[in-house]
């Protein structure tokens, strides 16, 4: 592999997407694993959705041609903040490290050279679990045993297995979406526009950790609460119909997944009435959760959402 990669003629630019609102905490442990990495045509296209600490400044104190810094004119919500990063993106693959998260020095040296298959059109990778709402524990092992290769539309609508920190996606297959990410979500954004390329691309896997997930307080997924219902209901009004999705084997378990996010939803905004009369959609399990969940503050249930 390192034949390969010597001849920088062959080695195309990855445009690395930083989206940062108030991330000043992390932000120098992120690029610092960028500059890092072993694999060095890259940019940074750093996003700062109007950030109110020292992000700018943390940024800025690079000395760097390859850091292209932009301010957003207006704050946004992640999706709309994402695809204004992508319009000042000049490479033919395109990364994302959150500023919460960082990468293992290859990560970038590994996926790259997956993209001489013309038919891969994006590739994620195993990761590690930083948890700090656990005293920093730092799991031992990756996140997952294994993950799918290939034409993983199928498994996609069973487990959203790609982490947003291990993704590269060629910038043609971006172009080729009708929209890249849709600003009306706020969680499910990344698996909504993920459905779409795998539905046209083959995804390239690398079963090795290669970055690190930090799981915390402020997490996007964390502060929106039961928000995920909302949006997975009004995804799936849109695809019920479309007969790709619906022959797969694993898409009833996806809308069986959306009725019991819903109806913990029903139960964590005390409609536990309507909750109730909507259990009989669910599975056995998910019908015993339920009825727990009717005895228990909205807390926990929140906990089983986070989980599910």
């Amino acid at each position: 592999m390192l034949d390969t990669m010597t001849d920088k003629r062959n080695e195309p630019l990855v445009s690395i997407i930083m989206n940062c609102y108030n991330g000043e905490r992390y932000l120098r442990q992120a690029i610092e694993s960028i500059l890092a990495q072993t694999y060095q045509n890259w940019e940074i296209v750093f996003w700062d959705n109007q950030s109110i600490d020292d992000s700018e400044k943390v940024f800025k104190s690079y000395n760097d041609n390859r850091f292209h810094y932009y301010y957003a004119e207006k704050h946004t919500v992640l999706y709309d903040a994402r695809n204004y990063a992508l319009s000042k993106c000049n490479g033919e693959l395109i990364a994302f490290l959150d500023v919460d998260d960082w990468w293992f020095p290859e990560k970038l040296y590994i996926q790259v050279p997956l993209f001489n298959d013309v038919a891969i059109g994006l590739s994620c990778g195993n990761y590690i679990t930083v948890n700090e709402r656990k005293n920093n524990d730092i799991s031992l092992r990756a996140e997952y045993r294994s993950l799918p290769y290939g034409n993983v539309l199928n498994e996609l609508f069973d487990d959203y297995f790609v982490h947003m920190s291990t993704l590269v996606v060629r910038k043609k297959a971006l172009d080729e979406l009708e929209h890249s990410f849709d600003p009306r979500f706020n969680i499910i954004g990344d698996l909504e526009m993920l459905v779409r390329l795998c539905s046209k691309w083959t995804l390239a896997s690398v079963q090795l950790p290669i970055a690190y997930y930090r799981w915390h307080q402020n997490n996007t997924g964390y502060k929106t609460e039961l928000l995920i219902s909302d949006e997975f209901n009004i995804w799936l009004n849109e695809i019920k119909d479309d007969e790709e999705y619906k022959k797969l084997s694993n898409y009833p378990k996806f809308e069986n997944r959306v009725k019991f996010y819903t109806v913990l939803k029903l139960l964590y905004d005390g409609k536990k009435r309507e909750a109730f009369r909507q259990k009989n959609s669910l599975t056995i399990q998910q019908r015993v959760k339920v009825l727990i969940a009717m005895f228990l503050p909205t807390k926990v249930i929140k906990i089983w959402i986070d989980r599910s």
